[in-house]
């Protein structure tokens, strides 16, 4: 096996630094004048950085000092707001949202399928270096949790984007994982995997198919990048194990120094079974949450429980919209130290590279505020709505969840629609789209236990569902194995960066069918 020579001082040293910085985070996280000191800093240091660009400027930028004063100036905005002034950034233009030239603007698509496919933000030099800290400080938090620095002393793979560059005069187009690869900190550059000649594959499958193949003999100690695409790399690594003649069973006895699996992108819940049948042993999961606009916002503080500590100092000032208020003109904008526990909120954020104030379509919850531990809801236009229920695709992943440990099954993607005018009637129904990778021996009490949590989580769908009201049962369809690979394929949304989406309008539900057959209540799944 190929190991880190050395590594024997990096986790000392590691163990160290981490220790302080959770110490450092932890104080202004729970104490509120700290936190707002944090924050407040953040507003001030962008709205300093960009008061002689063209925004600073039309909105007195120089001049803010509190957060009334930057409410007073800046409205919130979407990005179809701000996309003139990001044309005009792309094409070269200084000083407009930021001094100088954007090198960076990165693609993201967001997670609903309702959104634009192509939304290019910018990324300047700040912002990096605000994300390379912040990257530590997930790492941080899982050496002091779990009292584990060794597995530094072995190789982190990175599952992300081809981090290629492509030229359009002096701007360069990239996803935001791909750019922090080839940003990468000089003191972990030796171990982090994959090496130039692999990590710049334009095909994502291409890639991790290499991937698998060439570092199957080193010793991997963390996996790192979207959740989904663990047991998709996995499976790829026991197939390449299998061609050279190893009779393996699991991912542990390939990589048996595997400790931590570094997440983020999606909810992880779904995916815990494959990911666990693949590795064969424990593992630790830690989630982050995180965007293009502004890189990492908040990680696991708690391994096993719900919610995300926020990161407060990292060069973005957040400001929270209640759910109900989001996009209205007159809309309460609430600084962190001002949220309230069990609400939900819209964020908005103001961030290193030039967005002010701007929407970035997330829906949070708070689990406790000094410290906030928020947990990712939804998407602010990623909703199902027959009767104005506005089930999120968090309740359906939930639903999906209890569906699945109830009938001993397990799911390799998934994804619900709305049907209206069912059999001709007023009615409506949900329909729910299942890749299975174990099939339930009883379908219709899967769909049953799915029907029975959304009732159980969201009380307008409960309502209407009684007695067949206004909303009939749910109609499972069974798509075919390789399919949601091929439906991802068909919409354009095959790069490592695109999310099942588990919302589908009409359009995208069409394409899905196409790969999917009904099943009926007494229909078995083979």
């Amino acid at each position: 096996m190929k190991t880190l020579r050395g590594a024997g001082v990096i986790g000392p040293l590691a163990w160290t630094a981490a220790t302080a910085r959770v110490l450092s985070w932890n104080r202004t996280a729970c104490e509120r004048e700290r936190l707002q000191e944090a924050q407040l800093a953040a507003l001030r240091g962008n709205c300093g950085i960009a008061e002689k660009t063209e925004f600073g400027r039309a909105h007195r930028l120089g001049e803010v000092t509190t957060h009334e004063e930057f409410r007073e100036r800046v409205p919130l905005r979407t990005y179809a707001d701000f996309e003139p002034y990001l044309e005009r950034m792309r094409r070269g233009e200084r000083n407009v949202l930021w001094p100088g030239l954007i090198q960076y603007f990165a693609q993201s698509s967001g997670s609903s399928s309702t959104l634009a496919q192509h939304k290019f933000l910018p990324i300047s030099g700040q912002q990096i270096r605000w994300q390379q800290r912040a990257a530590f400080d997930v790492v941080s938090r899982y050496v002091t949790q779990v009292g584990n620095a060794r597995f530094l002393g072995g190789f982190s793979l990175g599952l992300f984007p081809p981090s290629t560059l492509k030229a359009d005069g002096e701007v360069q187009g990239t996803n935001n994982p791909g750019l922090m690869q080839r940003h990468v900190p000089w003191p972990v550059r030796r171990s982090v995997l994959p090496k130039a000649e692999l990590r710049d594959i334009a095909n994502y499958d291409e890639k991790l198919q290499k991937m698998a193949v060439a570092y199957l003999d080193y010793d991997v100690r963390a996996v790192s990048g979207t959740t989904c695409w663990f047991s998709v790399f996995f499976d790829k690594v026991l197939a390449a194990a299998a061609v050279r003649g190893r009779r393996v069973r699991n991912i542990a006895e390939l990589w048996p120094n595997l400790a931590v699996l570094f997440g983020g992108g999606i909810n992880a819940e779904p995916y815990g079974r494959l990911i666990g049948r693949r590795v064969g042993r424990p593992v630790v999961l830690m989630d982050n949450y995180n965007a293009t606009e502004g890189g990492i916002f908040a990680a696991t503080d708690r391994i096993g429980r719900a919610g995300m500590l926020m990161l407060p100092d990292r060069g973005v000032f957040f400001e929270f919209v209640p759910a109900a208020e989001h996009a209205k003109p007159n809309a309460r904008r609430l600084a962190l130290w001002e949220v309230e526990e069990g609400n939900d909120y819209s964020i908005a954020v103001t961030t290193s590279s030039g967005l002010f104030g701007y929407y970035i379509g997330d829906l949070v919850r708070f689990h406790g505020v000094f410290p906030h531990r928020m947990e990712f809801v939804g998407r602010t236009s990623g909703v199902l709505s027959l009767t104005q229920e506005l089930t999120s695709f968090v309740e359906i992943e939930r639903a999906m969840d209890a569906a699945v440990r109830a009938c001993s099954c397990s799911v390799v993607e998934f994804s619900a629609a709305a049907e209206v005018g069912v059999g001709g009637t007023a009615k409506g129904r949900y329909q729910l789209f299942v890749e299975f990778e174990q099939a339930p021996s009883d379908p219709h009490r899967f769909a049953s236990v799915f029907d029975e949590s959304l009732c159980a989580q969201n009380r307008v769908y409960r309502e209407h569902r009684t007695q067949d009201v206004a909303i009939l049962a749910p109609a499972l369809f069974a798509v075919l194995p390789g399919g949601s690979k091929r439906f991802m394929e068909e919409i354009g949304r095959s790069s490592a960066q695109q999310k099942f989406p588990r919302v589908v309008d009409e359009v995208r539900r069409n394409v899905l069918a196409k790969y999917a057959s009904p099943v009926t209540p007494r229909q078995g799944l083979s």
